[in-house]
């Protein structure tokens, strides 16, 4: 290759803000993946990719005309039209900065948008036709502000920008564009500039219904001097809001012009009814502070439990009060829903004028008569306060929220209050596939069922870890999803735009935000500055990140899903070439605002992760950034990743390895200052995985992994799968299968809301996070168990190596881009069938003891795997085999 190492790294920005720019992409079947880095491309500014602007023009960025806006304000968009035919179809784009409720003459269609990088914003596709009538048509948007950050939202401008193409039946077109004929008011249900919920959750609710204007979204509304002619921002329609003249008081943001504007690139999320819960307790408060000022401060002792009541006078999801007796009384009920899940609550009230309602949401709740709190409010502030209108009032919160309980605080009420209609819209990603798992083991099946709930609580239009704190988007340990999204689901965009969005916080420094798009790394950049928090920017979640990039493209085949991502991948790998120490290693301690994580429960001090760290790194080097780099056609600097590699793991041995037990001691250079020598599981997985391995040390790495001493440092869920890839590898499966009954089945979040929590312990009424990205359980069925493992990018060689334990079947589907393979094993080992469908264009090689008989129509290769024999079975798409030894 022609092409300088000099010439190359001219290419690869500090920042995000420079890259490279293809002159070819891989496209369907063509390979031009070689043509990506022209020696005549050199350093210039991040030159965004075409094919992904969105331009709206006509439409302009349009806003209510003022100078300033506050945080955590709502406005109301509002634009009437006369269609007078019939209509063919009505498509167009919607965005609003920051959040958005979307109207069609009265009926609620969508909320948007994704989160995303500010200079990257995506619109909302449009498609309204049956929605629209012949007549006055009224299109109406509500649009919500953050300003303070939100755990999906860092930065940005308020905005709105609009473009809907109608088609008539009789072939006209019209086009409603956001431009000064639209109508703004300040929605002042919801009061200007109202605090932050927590620090990751930016909008705390309160939503006054008297001053709701209702029918504005409708045709026959008359608007009165409250509403406003919206002012058209300068700003291009290719261009994101940032780019705008909007001011941003709050933080000052400057206009960038280098944004674009681009099209949403996942589907939008369904939204779906999801039954209704149960009351499981009505009772009684007493204040003795002012409710008002609880709700704000928290105030200790602020009230005390007077008694609990029957439910009222229910009739079929009916339950009418009487209003408690004294005035600084509160009725609170409360509703169970039989699992956890993502979305808005809501519920109808009957009652007097001026009636106040706190709901309140929370993942774990003991009632009061068995011993739990009286209200709720224990998790990072959920509430959301509605007043009520004289008569019925249907109210919903406008963010989703993460819901097992809601309870309703009434107070203030005069006369009978009647609560109905209590119910949930979920939230749900609309999946290719449904995912097809189960076995013979009862304990596993429900296990398995409770970490595909968590994936849908967990996919949305990003891949996040827990959506009850702060629904951020993190690689490391929780880019595993990406496994279960694709093999499991059959999904690609999601993680499609998961590298994209990821990859687009690369810092200054040449590493990656471990949160993005989030506030939350952000403002732990200032906070390191001055020493005020032990969080930095975690650096092994950008060494995950390369291990997400590699997966993604491993099970898509799409090199240009990596355009973007990659050339800042090769900037984190310059960085992490310049970290390395005088001692050969990498560091991970006083690194500035990064820092090392690694897991929440593997280590007692931060030096102990320097063994594991540094081994990810290589086995990153090794097993991912390098292949990627031989698929750009940069053969030498692949050479020079894997050379690397070595290097570092060589070191690590050097330094950690104790040739008295033959096993990796992770403090082992100041173990007798510890008074102890320790091991993890991390360190012990990635020198497996990294095939750092010799034959001979497996027999101690294996003892260590499965009799788990006391010196073992564990994983804590979402990091669990490491050990048992490792376990895989090593051919012990067992021990997983133990695993899952003795820990993940005792799970707090198993037992009552179908979803895996965040850690081992949980309990109930706290901020535990108990619908969490930690669903080892889940991809172990299909790339442990099953053993199924992409080998090629785009599926174009699999291997398959069962290794079923005790289990008596196992049954799924394994979803590529070419087809799902079924793997169906059936029977006690020694007497066991295996029937594997695959579909044209895959070949399947079959791994199995070196003791079994060679299947019928199959053909023996080299195996990978020593004291294994492997079998191409591609000269059929199904197969059927008795195995007695795997």
């Amino acid at each position: 290759m022609t092409f300088s190492r000099r010439d190359f790294l001219g290419l690869m920005a500090l920042s995000g803000a420079f890259s490279v720019v293809p002159t070819r992409i891989v496209w369907g079947n063509e390979d031009l993946s070689k043509n990506i880095f022209d020696k005549k491309l050199k350093a210039k500014p991040y030159q965004f990719p075409q094919r992904k602007t969105l331009d709206l023009y006509p439409a302009k960025w349009i806003w209510y005309p003022c100078e300033r806006v506050l945080p955590n304000s709502f406005f109301h968009f509002r634009r009437s039209f006369t269609i007078s035919g019939d209509i063919k179809s009505a498509k167009g784009w919607i965005l609003g900065d920051s959040r958005y409720v979307l109207y069609v003459n009265g009926q609620r269609i969508q909320f948007g948008p994704s989160p995303a990088d500010p200079r990257f914003s995506e619109a909302d596709p449009l498609d309204i036709g049956e929605f629209l009538k012949t007549g006055e048509n009224v299109v109406g948007a509500t649009v919500l502000y953050y300003g303070f950050g939100d755990g999906a939202w860092p930065a940005g401008k308020a905005g709105f920008i609009f473009n809907l193409k109608i088609e008539n039946a009789n072939g006209d077109q019209d086009i409603i564009v956001s431009d000064q004929n639209w109508q703004v008011q300040v929605a002042k249900s919801w009061p200007l500039g109202k605090y932050k919920r927590w620090y990751l959750r930016s909008l705390q609710e309160v939503f006054d219904n008297r001053k709701y204007p209702e029918g504005w979204h409708s045709s026959g509304f008359e608007v009165d001097d409250s509403w406003a002619q919206a002012v058209e921002l300068t700003g291009e329609s290719a261009k994101t809001a940032m780019s705008t003249s909007m001011s941003d008081y709050l933080y000052d943001s400057g206009g960038n012009q280098n944004t674009q504007l681009r099209k949403r690139v996942v589907p939008m999320i369904k939204d779906r009814k999801a039954g209704s819960p149960e009351l499981r307790e009505v009772h009684i408060l007493t204040w003795k502070k002012p409710v008002e000022e609880y709700f704000d401060l928290k105030t200790k002792d602020a009230f005390f439990w007077k008694e609990a009541i029957a439910s009222g006078n229910s009739n079929q999801g009916f339950w009418t009060f009487e209003s408690p007796e004294f005035a600084n009384e509160g009725l609170v009920l409360s509703f169970e829903w039989k699992e956890q899940m993502i979305g808005w609550p809501y519920f109808s009230i009957d009652c007097s004028e001026g009636t106040i309602v706190e709901l309140m949401v929370q993942q774990s709740h003991r009632i009061v008569a068995d011993g739990g709190p009286a209200l709720i409010n224990n998790n990072f502030n959920s509430w959301t306060r509605f007043i009520c209108k004289e008569g019925l009032n249907f109210l919903t919160t406008f963010d989703y929220e993460s819901v097992k309980w809601i309870q309703l605080h009434i107070h203030q009420s005069k006369g009978d209050v009647t609560v109905s209609k209590v119910g949930f819209l979920r939230r749900m990603n609309d999946f290719p596939h449904q995912a097809e798992v189960s076995s013979s083991d009862p304990i596993y099946n429900i296990l398995l069922q409770a970490c595909i709930n968590t994936v849908y609580n967990n996919s949305h239009e990003t891949i996040v870890d827990c959506v009850g704190r702060e629904r951020q988007q993190y690689s490391g340990d929780i880019g595993h999803m990406l496994h279960a999204l694709h093999m499991g689901f059959g999904e690609s965009l999601l993680p499609a735009r998961f590298v994209d969005t990821y990859s687009q916080g690369l810092t200054l420094g040449g590493f990656f935000m471990d949160s993005w798009p989030a506030y939350d790394r952000l403002n732990r950049i200032a906070q390191r500055q001055l020493d005020l928090s032990p969080w930095g920017i975690l650096l092994d979640h950008s060494i995950g990140f390369c291990f997400d990039c590699w997966h993604h493209f491993l099970y898509s085949g799409k090199l240009q899903d990596l355009e973007e991502a990659f050339p800042r991948l090769m900037v984190f790998y310059e960085f992490l070439k310049k970290s390395i120490q005088e001692d050969g290693l990498l560091p991970v301690e006083n690194l500035g605002v990064a820092a090392v994580w690694m897991d929440t429960d593997s280590y007692k001090n931060i030096r102990d992760k320097q063994c594991a760290y540094n081994l990810y790194a290589a086995s990153m080097m090794k097993k991912a950034l390098s292949p990627l780099a031989r698929q750009f056609g940069l053969e030498d600097k692949a050479k020079e990743m894997d050379e690397l590699a070595h290097q570092l793991a060589g070191k690590v041995k050097t330094i950690f390895w104790d040739t008295t037990q033959d096993i990796l001691i992770i403090n082992l250079p100041w173990h007798q200052e510890d008074g102890e020598k320790r091991t993890c599981e991390r360190s012990l997985s990635h020198y497996v995985l990294g095939d750092f391995m010799l034959p001979s040390e497996a027999p101690a790495l294996l003892k260590e992994l499965t009799e788990k001493p006391e010196r073992l440092g564990r994983c804590y869920p979402a990091n669990a799968i490491w050990p048992y890839w490792a376990l895989a590898k090593l051919g012990n499966t067992a021990y997983m299968l133990e695993d899952f009954h003795h820990r993940w089945y005792q799970m707090l979040s198993v037992q009552e809301n179908n979803t895996i929590q965040e850690s081992w312990h949980a309990v109930p009424d706290s901020q535990n996070q108990l619908s969490h990205a930690g669903i080892a359980p889940f991809f172990a069925a299909y790339m442990c168990l099953a053993g199924i493992e992409v080998i090629e990018p785009g599926a174009k060689v699999v291997h398959i190596r069962p290794q079923l334990g005790n289990l008596e079947k196992l049954k799924l589907s394994y979803h590529t881009v070419l087809g799902p393979i079924h793997f169906n094993a059936e029977g006690k080992k020694g007497k066991r069938s295996l029937k594997l469908d695959f579909p044209d264009g895959i070949q399947v090689v079959l791994i199995v003891a070196e003791n079994e008989n060679t299947p019928k129509n199959s053909r023996e290769v080299n195996s990978p795997i020593k004291k294994c024999k492997a079998f191409d079975l591609s000269s059929l798409k199904s197969w059927e085999i008795r195995l007695k030894h795997s």
